[in-house]
């Protein structure tokens, strides 16, 4: 009976020593490598697309769509026999930047006639073709990294800061912040000025916020029109 007692004793405690047991269960977690999703894949692909087709284009190589001339030109062409105002041009320099916000690149390249900065022509690529957007200097210019620029038309009257709005036939230019100014009597001699920021009516101080702002942004890169240019910066851009 005393044999059956310890014993009974024994088992009571050797399960009182296993239930304090710590099991460690733990498996560690396998957490897979990041991917690029789908949607980066053809947006980078696509910018590699259009970056080759920009050197191409500025290597003479192929052919652009001109949306003044509504035809596919040269390069070269294009500079030496301008239709649209029936001039000779040459490039003075070129930037590569995203004007539009679609994170791929245009090209913007710098016209000057008789060594006065007159003219830009943008590239823009989109449905597998370069397609060229031809401005006065007037109203593409002070041009930032964001794509944002300044703008004049009628001189001190009527002028502001956009960004490029790119379609198939056409470039509209979204303006971001204007002012423009009016007669006030028959005589013109006085006028009152009228500040517009996203199309709404702000106050002078407030469209002076705005342009300080704009001002603080960083000025675009220019590059020297060159060949060597025109391919490193072309490939680093990719």
């Amino acid at each position: 009976m005393k044999s059956q007692i310890m014993y009974v004793l024994l088992m009571f405690l050797l399960s009182i020593s296993s239930s304090n047991k710590i099991s460690d269960t733990s498996v560690p977690t396998i957490t897979s490598s990041a991917h690029i999703t789908p949607s980066e894949s053809k947006l980078e692909n696509n910018k590699s697309l259009a970056m080759e087709a920009y050197k191409t284009v500025l290597q003479n190589k192929i052919e652009f769509y001109s949306i003044e001339t509504k035809k596919k030109v040269y390069l070269n062409d294009f500079l030496t026999n301008n239709e649209i105002y029936g001039t000779t041009s040459k490039i003075n320099h070129f930037a590569v930047l995203d004007m539009d916000g679609d994170k791929i690149p245009e090209v913007v390249l710098g016209l000057t006639v008789d060594e006065n900065p007159n003219f830009v022509e943008v590239l823009h690529y989109m449905n597998s073709e370069v397609y060229g957007y031809f401005f006065g200097n007037d109203q593409l210019s002070d041009l930032k990294t964001d794509g944002t620029f300044r703008w004049l038309s009628g001189g001190l009257t009527y002028n502001g800061y956009g960004k490029l709005r790119f379609q198939t036939n056409s470039c509209e230019i979204d303006n971001l912040a204007y002012h423009e100014s009016s007669a006030t009597n028959e005589s013109s001699t006085t006028f009152a000025i009228a500040y517009y920021i996203n199309n709404k009516l702000v106050t002078e101080d407030s469209y002076k916020a705005f342009v300080k702002e704009e001002d603080a942004k960083r000025d675009v890169t220019w590059y020297e029109f060159s060949q060597e240019n025109i391919s490193t910066v072309t490939s680093k851009t990719r």
